[in-house]
């Protein structure tokens, strides 16, 4: 395998240390704060929010170029399944990565909304609620997934994936680093969505993810319900 050192950028992660000298072909790398890769936009914080807004920034601008579609007299369940596969698939690309928020929640719950009010043609002008929207859309086509639930299932499911096998993937999600906790506030780690959604430590999660049947009806249910408080414990 070759390396393309055109191609290489260095990006620190670290709240140390801000700078790295690194070099390839008696050339130095490019240190940069952000960068892609395979389509996401990776963060030296690590954080998922750019990300997760540049995702709802292209699938708008893939929704607004179906926009005869949306407006034809097409019926509202073959609309749906366009939007599903065709719109809904650009946004939730890479989601098993991302690190939710509470803002990123809302902002992929409100894309959602306003692209469900456009299929059926529903203004905000019209006061209706969004909880009727969906009533209408599951009187159209059935119960469906909320987006944001699809996307906490995935991520949720990926973990149970990545439990399951000895993987390098395993290591960096379950290990640990040496050196104490800043004793700010600490920002949000990957993990700590997994706990909320389930309700479940660390330990508790890591001996129900063994189990794939189970696991799976786990996922199933969490991603469906509203978050709570996750259990305290120091793994």
């Amino acid at each position: 395998m070759e390396v393309s050192s055109e191609k290489s950028k260095v990006m620190v992660s670290s709240e140390r240390v801000n700078d790295a000298s690194i070099t390839m072909d008696d050339e130095p790398l490019e240190l940069v704060h952000k960068f892609k890769y395979l389509g996401a936009t990776l963060l030296e914080d690590g954080s998922s929010t750019v990300e997760v807004r540049t995702r709802i920034a292209l699938a708008t601008a893939a929704f607004a170029k179906l926009g005869k579609i949306w407006k034809s007299s097409i019926s509202f369940k073959v609309k749906h399944k366009l939007f599903r596969s065709l719109v809904s698939s650009i946004l939730t690309y890479g989601c098993e990565t991302w690190t939710l928020l509470a803002d990123t929640e809302r902002r992929i719950q409100a894309f959602e909304n306003k692209c469900l009010r456009k299929l059926l043609r529903i203004s905000y002008k019209d006061h209706v609620t969004n909880e009727s929207v969906r009533e209408l859309v599951v009187a159209y086509v059935g119960p469906q997934e909320p987006l944001l639930a699809t996307v906490k299932r995935r991520k949720l499911a990926w973990f149970g994936h990545v439990t399951r096998h000895d993987s390098l993937s395993k290591t960096i999600l379950q290990g640990t680093v040496e050196g104490k906790r800043r004793r700010e506030r600490q920002k949000k780690a990957w993990c700590d969505n997994i706990k909320e959604w389930t309700g479940m430590a660390m330990y508790e999660l890591v001996r129900s993810a063994s189990d794939r049947d189970a696991w799976r009806q786990k996922t199933d249910s969490s991603a469906l319900r509203s978050p709570r408080r996750p259990h305290r414990s120091r793994d």
